[in-house]
This record gives C-alpha cells, structure tokens and sequence, in this order.
C-alpha cells in the first residue's frame, strides 16, 4: 500500500453525518492523525466563511480547498494561499439566467459567502432548509445578490443556484451550457457554477502543489456528484457508504456512512494503515 501523506475530506454527507455534525470518532480520528504527522484538509464546495463554526484548529485539519477548488485556504493562518475566479464578461449572463427561474442566489467573493437575507429565511422552498441555520450564522447579506455580483464580477470565485425543483436546475442548465464554465449538481436542486477546468480535483490538486505533496499521496473522501474530479483525481479516493452511485464508480475503495465511522475508517485503514 502507498504511505498517504494528506486526507481531504467533503464535508457534507463525508465528514459531517447526517445531523451535520462532526462525530466524535471523526474528531478522534482526526487528532491521532495530526500527530502522527499526517496532513488534513477539507474538499468543499462551500465558501470559507461557511467553515467557521467547526473546530478544525482543535482537530488537527489546517488546510481547504473551499468553494469548489477556488480558493485554497489555510485556517491557522487565516490566509488565501491561492485562488481563481470566473472571468467577469460572464457574471452578467449567469445573473440574467438566475432571473429566469424562482431561484436562491448565492455568490462567493474572496472566500465570503453572500446572499439576499430574504432568501435565506425562505430556504425551504428551495429545498435546503437544513442549511438555514448554517446561513443564518456564517453568510453576509446583500441587499440585491444580483447587483452585487455585477458590482464584483472581477472577484467571484463561485455562483450557486437554488432552485425550487430539479426540473427548474435543469432549464438553467440549458441555457447555460453553452458557456465556458464548470456547472455541477449538488444537493436536490443546486446549480454550482466555477470558473472552467475548476472542480474539488483540480483543488486538490492546486492544494498539493501549494504544499509540495505529490497527488499519488493523496487521499479524496467523498459522497456526491461534485466530489467526483476529487475521487479520480486523488492518489486513493474513498467513498462514503452513503455515497450515490458516481462518486462509487469514480472511488477506488468505499467504506461505511457518515453515520458510522466512516471517517475513522478511512483514517485508521489508509492514511495511518493500522
């Protein structure tokens, strides 16, 4: 078996369970990790402000590839490491599309999550309610999202969609296929939008390189579609029992759910190799 150096964990449906919580076998896991001179990190689609109420300090896990792959962060630091963004001459067609449909609009500039605060108090009609109190906590307010994300078009490193239903994702997509972005699907009916050839693989990936580790001694855990570049990109990508069937076919070995120690599993059978 190759020796692992770096673990990069999804955090939803991956290291956090289906409470979205970090299970203490995790936390555990994590700690005994670190001190065994393991590197740990996130591979997330979500913006580093979203990240700022778990303890990944106490953890050991210093490192993210945050909001798909553009923006490479270290949290002891509190410092941008590296970052890409949609070209600005396309802001402008992605904004006109999200007034097409009864959609949540979400844009990340440097890492901050911003949205409208009449959206997030209505997050259940775009079917993601279990996210509200996250945002209620982390996100920053724009009083118009959509002038906000023309007024920073030169900035922003990701644009998600909420929709109300996967058919609505769907006619988005449609129309925005023809352009040279990366859209993916997460949750039941997000439309992710990053910068082209921009994914959690090339963010893992660009993580390495920041930190002088070879990807072949990398470990990718996931569960979703949007962790799919992560999982073939990785030298070992590991799926999470709970995973759908993409991230299966796209992993090498998968191991039990988010709600039963998949995480430590992970750790202690291939980054420790106990």
């Amino acid at each position: 078996m190759p020796t692992y150096k770096l673990a990069a964990f999804d955090m939803d449906g991956t290291l956090l369970n289906s409470s979205k919580e970090i299970p203490s076998s995790a936390i555990a896991a994590c700690k005994k990790a670190h001190a065994a001179g393991k590197i740990l990190a996130l591979d997330t689609g979500r913006a580093v402000s979203e990240l700022s109420t778990y303890p990944f300090s106490e953890m050991g896990i210093r490192y993210g590839s945050c909001a798909c792959g553009t923006v490479i962060y270290d949290f002891q630091f509190s410092k941008v490491l590296a970052v890409r963004t949609i070209p600005a001459d396309l802001v402008p067609v992605l904004v006109a599309a999200s007034r097409q449909e009864d959609l949540m609009l979400q844009v990340m500039v440097d890492g901050i999550s911003y949205v409208e605060a009449a959206d997030v108090k209505n997050m259940p009609h775009f079917q993601m309610g279990v996210y509200q109190p996250l945002y209620e906590a982390t996100t920053s307010y724009a009083e118009d999202i959509r002038a906000f994300a023309l007024e920073h078009a030169e900035r922003i490193n990701k644009i998600n969609m909420y929709h109300t239903d996967s058919a609505s994702r769907a006619r988005t997509q449609e129309r925005l296929r023809h352009l040279p972005l990366d859209f993916t699907f997460a949750e039941e009916t997000s439309l992710e939008t990053t910068p082209q050839g921009v994914s959690k693989g090339s963010g893992l990936a660009d993580l390495c390189k920041v930190l002088g580790v070879a990807i072949e001694n990398a470990i990718g855990v996931g569960d979703a579609f949007n962790d799919v570049p992560m999982l073939e990109t990785a030298g070992l990508g590991v799926a999470m029992g709970n995973s759908n069937e993409a991230a299966i076919r796209a992993a090498d070995v998968v191991v039990s759910d988010n709600d039963h120690d998949g995480i430590s599993e992970v750790i202690d059978l291939y980054l420790l190799g106990r």
